[in-house]
């Protein structure tokens, strides 16, 4: 009977030993699904961010495009304005320019002075040039 008895402890030590074994194989996989699943939700819960960032990025950059394509054209108009103004410049200083040329020969050679002796030309005589 002490065999029997002995048998039975050894057998049942060893389905001890065995689900011992096996519990601990199992709380291995456990633990590895565990750290799987947590890495697995941070990188999806990355992919959402850098997603969401993307779409930020993308909406930024689509305003800044349009911006410049707006400033753009007001250069463009803003340069057609100062080549106007330059052209309209241009054309006021030869205008002054040649006032101020026949004002100086008009000086040089028109007495007002209608009883004036020393008249040059003589009276009735200028004929412009």
């Amino acid at each position: 009977m002490t065999e029997w008895i002995a048998t039975a402890i050894g057998v049942i030590g060893s389905i001890g030993g065995i689900g011992t074994i096996l519990y601990w194989r199992q709380n291995k996989g456990s633990a590895t699904a565990g750290v799987v699943k947590e890495s697995m939700d941070a990188l999806k819960s990355a992919l959402e961010t850098l997603t969401s960032q993307q779409e930020v990025f993308s909406i930024t950059i689509k305003s800044k495009d349009d911006e410049i394509a707006t400033l753009k054209e007001q250069i463009k108009e803003l340069s057609l304005r100062v080549a106007e103004n330059e052209r309209k410049v241009a054309g006021m200083q030869r205008t002054i320019d040649n006032e101020i040329r026949l004002r100086k020969t008009a000086e040089s050679n028109i007495c007002f002075v209608t009883d004036c002796k020393l008249r040059e030309p003589k009276l009735g005589t200028y004929k412009p040039k």
